[in-house]
């Protein structure tokens, strides 16, 4: 018997959640095994955080809106810090 999603699966939220859910653990997958590009991983992720939040929002889940803010701003620092610490030239 094939497997049968329910309808509800391919809501667009669900497919947003999946997708920021896919940003961010590709990001950290490269965090971990390629720290080179930072810069992109940090904007990866932040991306990915944003999605998430979107729906958090649409579902009215505080606990999870808290957690994507704080995911966004930390990656936003990240960028930050790295913007202001890169050499100029």
């Amino acid at each position: 018997m094939p497997l049968r999603l329910p309808p509800s699966f391919y809501a667009p939220e669900q497919i947003l959640s999946m997708l920021g859910s896919i940003l961010i653990l590709v990001a950290y997958f490269l965090t971990v095994s390629k720290p080179e590009k930072k810069w992109l991983y940090f904007s990866i992720s932040f991306f990915g955080g944003a999605a998430l939040l979107m729906v958090a929002l649409i579902y009215r889940n505080p606990g999870l809106i808290m957690l994507e803010i704080a995911w966004m701003a930390i990656n936003a620092w990240g960028l930050w810090k790295m913007l202001r610490d890169a050499p100029h030239g």
